[in-house]
């Protein structure tokens, strides 16, 4: 006679236990779910965006929080992180559309300079 045996399920770490995710615009859309499935799978999350009040907000859930698109201060935050960080990423706010005789040419360097320089500029700090 056989002793039936019950299958215990196994027991797994986290897939990113121990492993810093930096979400670069994660206040909000697909960083900020970027974020909490990084939080959920283990991951230390450190989260900026634009937004201070909804970056407080989702800080206060998730992780310490900076200006994204103030580059010094970009670079001193990855100056100091205490070790190189394991995933990097940057997502931002929707494309700048406005008709031509109300377009706004100091919001569309904005969105050029989170479209385009931003990701550049974090590349770059990141791998320093």
């Amino acid at each position: 006679m056989s002793t039936p045996t019950a299958a215990s399920p196994i027991q797994r770490e986290p897939k990113l236990l121990g492993q810093i995710v930096v979400v670069i615009g994660g206040s909000a859309g697909i960083g900020l779910e970027t974020a909490r499935r990084a939080r959920a799978k283990g991951a230390d999350v450190i989260l900026t965006a634009r937004d201070p009040d909804r970056l407080h907000c989702v800080g206060l859930e998730l992780g310490a929080t900076i200006a994204a698109t103030d580059f010094e201060r970009l670079g001193r935050f990855f100056g100091e992180l205490p070790r190189p960080i394991d995933h990097l990423v940057v997502t931002g706010p929707g494309p700048y559309y406005a008709p031509l005789a109300e377009f706004d040419f100091a919001a569309a360097r904005r969105d050029l300079e989170a479209h385009l320089l931003l990701p550049l500029q974090v590349a770059r700090d990141a791998a320093n």
